[in-house]
């Protein structure tokens, strides 16, 4: 077995693993998804097994139905659980991912392709970030953690890079965003405090 493989089931494990964490969460009544973000992401996932269909990249295939199977997921768990979907902002990202999940499907692949995705992916998120922004509890940093380990393990697996590997590496700055909002008042408030040495008054 290659290292790649090892990559590969590491990817797998981890990608398994963090919806159960997520469900815990939700169930729980802390996490609170936002539909508009999981509606496009389901969209983008589409795209992306489509755009994988015919490739001899194994890896990119894999990651590609992991991430359509956890989307598909979430998106039911987010309509059950989550919120959002009826501002102005959620409607406007809406449209928007649509259209950009629609260029991506129609211009198939290589690096326009991507950018596509990407770019519907970034909008689709913009309501959890404002969400996460206001409200840091709403999300499950376990989850965001989790995730973005496992794009990394993803970007390893690929071993190059490539134009697939713009994906993982956007994936795993999306969850990395996701965490500092969730943790953005402790680590303002701690860089506040350090910045005042202790025997000097504020």
């Amino acid at each position: 077995m290659t290292h790649i493989n090892y990559w590969i089931i590491g990817t797998l494990v981890l990608s398994i693993i963090s919806p159960v964490f997520y469900t815990k969460s939700m169930l729980a009544g802390k996490t609170k998804p936002h539909k508009v973000t999981r509606s496009i992401v389901w969209l983008a996932s589409i795209a992306g097994v489509l755009g994988v269909v015919h490739s001899t990249n194994v890896s990119g295939i894999i990651f590609a139905g992991i991430f359509f199977a956890r989307a598909s997921y979430l998106l039911v768990m987010s309509y059950i659980y989550g919120v959002g979907g009826a501002s102005r902002l959620d409607k406007l990202c809406l449209g928007m991912g649509v259209l950009a999940v629609v260029a991506y499907a129609v211009t198939g692949s290589g690096l326009l392709a991507v950018s596509f995705g990407i770019m519907a992916d970034l909008i689709g998120y913009i309501p959890t970030f404002v969400k996460t922004w206001h409200h840091p509890k709403s999300e499950d940093p376990l989850f965001f953690g989790i995730e973005s380990l496992a794009t990394l393990l993803a970007i390893f697996a690929i071993g190059q890079l490539r134009v697939d590997t713009l994906f993982p590496i956007y994936f795993m700055l999306c969850g990395g965003t996701i965490l500092f909002l969730i943790y953005r008042k402790q680590l303002t408030s701690r860089l506040g405090r350090s910045a005042y040495p202790k025997d000097v008054p504020q």
